[in-house]
């Protein structure tokens, strides 16, 4: 055995493998020294693929491959199974920032037990799926509530998104002095905040909506929580695009704001340099144009990947440059502990048992019930008495869905849909009816388990066979799925069409219990092909746009109709829905919806929106409800008054009419894996409501400016915007009521301590938050009607009362002088108003600052 191992080691050497102990791995050395020297032993050509996210092992130094970005959002998306908390609106609707920290802290606490479990990565072979480098948080700001990113962020004030950001940021890198736990990447620097043409857009913006608008959570989230990476957007800044703007990411980001770690950009956008954008005339000068403005590392494999190199070989870029480059990206590895031993390493020892634990489970739901906003609650209708209740009908768009939002992960427990968590919560003490979403938009709706059969005996359902391939073939994953429902865009991460250009074959029969005439049909993009009965009946094996095929079938109760349905998908918004039109179904399409409201003490109706409306790649034209919810609930309120609406969406809705007649509101936001035990909790009163609203609620797409304005000051949000609203920013109400105390102000030097105390007077102990907002009348330009500058949430027991502070430095009331170019403070009276929302102020006190 000794000498088996002895010549294995000498045959390192012929193998390309170093065996040599190099200074850059003298963990003794300071980081800066180690960097330098494997900086000055790599040749240019592992410079420049260490500069690719997907960098590749390099073994004659021993250094492993490194794939960078994986997404953490709201839970750890690639790489297993992870808790799945709620979506980043509802973190900031939470107005928690001590709550989000042990969010991300935990997100990050996955991560590493997952790399820990696999090898400290070795075995995790899947390209953007490492454990180590998220590009999280989104902190754009959500000017325009049709942008469809908007439930990635944290709302439309800099002041909220910078709180709840830094929280973020500070749970994922963690707080140990010498190594990070995961890198952190806040994204995407900046303005970008539309989806059409995204590749490609211009940004007009003054400096001055930059600096006091969208710069300001960036700069906090490298100052303060010392954010070890950002990326960069695909649109332009004033003509240049924001991946090769070197004001952008060398005189802000570094020479002012000081800012030490790598620019990544956002995926593909260095190719936009010249495809889109027209910046330059070929790729090797986008790569030159974007390694000088500051741009260290590629998403993508292109631009770097191919080009840099001969770019660098005709004397375009320097080796400075990239030496430079790979000195920061080489960094972040560094302090991450990938180049030392385990045993120094506090991360390394995280226990694969925390994922999805007990523990996590708890904080998912408890931050989906801080995030849960009470929009209306007219004769007090909430909470409901189980014990007073005898039958519940719940209904709705979204009633028996789990929808998470974007850049979501596979959770390990069984997510909990609003249905569920009210039949769990009830149990036998309330008779619930569930009534199946039917659309008049659509007269097809899924063939529901019940009468799907198999030859197996794995009870209802079709046999499902999934191919990692386009053609069917190969050794396909296989289960038997209660219905076909193929449609990853909305409904939860499944690890069986976790990939993309994938292929899919249902077997099986249909048996009906009514006889006649029935509509099947598949609405589906790219190719299928249906047989019915044995005969080919749909044949379109060939890549299209999405499409519902529709076939009539005569067919008698109780008997077996063979059934196969094939499908390849080409990549993009996949969908392979099996469905039907049953006999007499379009003759009144609501009757059974109408029956169970007559009959039930209250209606529990469950609304909103998903990804099939709002997502990245595809902005809002409208802020209504979809009409056909909108009339549903006309119909179910003619019938029954005590109806209760629950939003699942990801921004703001104009929901007119449901404000005007429903009683009861609820906005629940992409709630996570326990959503649905959440809604049940505040529905039924286990827990009472505290969320706030992160944005403004408008009536009308009409109140808004064009999508491409982006000055602030042109109306846009609370800040700006002097019309009628549905609901303003940081509202929300609750089961009890709170009474505001005094405003006392201390002043020493430049920093304000404002204080108030805060009584619970209703019945029921409960949370507030309570929010500090600030104007001032003289100014030379236009100022915020009023802006947000501090808030506190705290817990109050019934007759409690608690005193606030909230500090304000002078700093914080400057403005941007654009003139100048300097922030500026001006001397006059300052108005600080404290108070339960935007617009309900209960508390102003005035003070003339110089």
């Amino acid at each position: 055995m000794k000498c088996l191992c002895v010549l294995a080691i000498g045959l390192l050497p012929l193998l390309g493998i170093s065996q040599t102990v190099y200074p850059f791995k003298n963990q003794e050395l300071p980081i800066e020294e180690r960097v330098q020297d494997l900086v000055d032993r790599l040749t240019m050509e592992e410079k420049v693929s260490l500069l690719i996210s997907t960098a590749e092992a390099i073994p004659r130094l021993d250094i492993d491959k490194y794939y960078h970005g994986n997404e953490a959002l709201h839970g750890v998306v690639k790489g297993g199974r992870f808790t799945v908390f709620p979506q980043a609106i509802a973190l900031a609707a939470s107005w928690n920032p001590d709550l989000i920290y042990k969010v991300s802290t935990a997100i990050s606490d996955e991560a590493r037990a997952k790399w820990n479990f696999y090898n400290q990565g070795e075995d995790q072979k899947n390209k953007y799926s490492d454990l180590l480098t998220f590009w999280s948080p989104t902190i754009n700001m959500a000017r325009d509530p049709r942008w469809g990113r908007t439930p990635e962020t944290y709302g439309e004030d800099p002041y909220l998104t910078t709180q709840i950001g830094l929280s973020f940021v500070k749970g994922l890198q963690g707080i140990d002095d010498k190594y990070l736990k995961v890198v952190s990447t806040p994204k995407h620097f900046v303005a970008n905040n539309q989806e059409e043409n995204r590749f490609g857009y211009n940004a007009k913006i003054s400096e001055r909506a930059l600096r006091e608008y969208y710069f300001p959570a960036y700069k906090a989230l490298i100052q303060d929580g010392h954010a070890q990476s950002i990326m960069s957007a695909y649109n332009a800044i004033n003509g240049v695009p924001s991946t090769a703007n070197n004001w952008l990411l060398n005189t802000v980001l570094r020479d002012e704001w000081g800012f030490k770690g790598y620019v990544v950009s956002d995926c593909g956008a260095p190719t936009y340099i010249e495809k889109s954008h027209h910046f330059v005339t070929d790729k090797e000068q986008a790569a030159k144009a974007a390694l000088e403005a500051g741009l260290d590392l590629e998403c993508g494999d292109d631009i770097y990947a191919k080009h840099l190199l001969p770019a660098y070989k005709a004397g375009l870029v320097s080796k400075e440059s990239i030496d430079k480059a790979v000195f920061r990206v080489l960094r972040a590895r560094f302090k991450l502990g990938i180049f030392d031993s385990e045993t120094n390493n506090p991360y390394t020892k995280i226990s694969p048992e925390v994922i999805g634990s007990k523990k996590h489970q708890d904080l998912a739901l408890e931050t989906s019930r801080q995030s849960i906003v009470l929009l209306k609650n007219e004769r007090n209708i909430l909470p409901l008495n189980s014990n007073a209740i005898t039958k519940l009908a719940v209904v709705g768009f979204n009633a028996n869905q789990v929808v998470f939002g974007d850049y979501s992960g596979l959770p390990v427990i069984s997510p909990i849909s609003p249905l569920q968590g009210i039949i769990d919560k009830v149990g036998d003490k309330v008779e619930i009816e569930y009534v199946k979403w039917k659309t008049a938009a659509r007269n097809l709706n899924l063939i529901e388990a019940e009468y799907l059969r198999n030859d197996s005996d794995e009870g209802k359902g079709l046999y499902a066979e999934y191919f990692d391939d386009k053609f069917l073939e190969g050794t396909p994953q296989t289960r038997i799925d209660k219905e076909v429902n193929f449609d990853p865009v909305n409904n939860p991460p499944d690890p069986y069409t976790n990939y993309r250009h994938k292929s899919m074959r249902w077997t099986g029969y249909i048996t009906p219990n009514a006889s006649g005439t029935y509509k099947i049909g598949v609405n589906s993009d790219d190719g299928i092909r249906l047989w019915l009965n044995n005969e080919l009946v749909v044949d379109e094996w060939h890549n299209r746009g999405a499409t519902t095929d529709q076939v009539a079938i005569e067919m008698e109760a109780g008997k077996k109709y063979p059934i196969k349905l094939e499908y390849f998908d080409n990549g993009g918004d996949a969908i392979c829905q099996l469905l039907w039109e049953v006999p007499g179904s379009t003759d009144d399409l609501y009757q059974e919806d109408r029956q169970a409201a007559e009959t039930s003490d209250y209606v529990i109706a469950v609304m909103g929106i998903n990804k099939s409306i709002e997502k990245e790649g595809k902005d809002r034209t409208s802020l209504q409800l979809p009409q056909d919810q909108v009339n549903y609930l006309k119909e179910m309120y003619a019938i029954n008054k005590n109806i209760i609406v629950v939003l699942v969406a990801g921004s703001s809705l104009a929901i007119n009419w449901i404000d005007e007649n429903v009683p009861a509101i609820l906005d629940a936001w992409y709630p996570g894996e326990a959503g649905g035990t959440a809604i049940a909790d505040v529905l039924f009163g286990d827990y009472n409501p505290a969320g706030r609203l992160p944005f403004t609620f408008y009536k009308s797409v009409s109140d808004l400016p064009s999508m491409d304005n982006y000055e602030i000051t042109n109306g846009r949000t609370y800040m700006y915007f002097k019309g009628d609203v549905l609901y303003p920013f940081g509202y929300g109400l609750s089961y009890t009521e709170f009474d505001y105390g005094g405003i006392k102000i201390e002043k020493e030097n430049d920093v304000l301590m404002l204080s108030s105390t805060i009584k619970n007077t209703g019945e029921f102990d409960g949370d507030e938050v309570v929010q500090l907002y600030y104007n001032i009348k003289e100014s030379s330009v236009v100022r915020p009607l009023k802006k947000l500058i501090g808030f506190k949430r705290i817990s109050l027991n019934k007759g409690e009362s608690k005193t606030i502070q909230l500090k304000v430095s002078k700093k914080d009331l400057r403005f941007w002088d654009d003139q100048n170019k300097e922030w500026t403070f001006v001397k006059g009276k300052y108005t600080f108003m404290i108070g339960a929302s935007s617009q309900d102020i209960r508390l102003k006190k005035s003070i003339k600052l110089r």
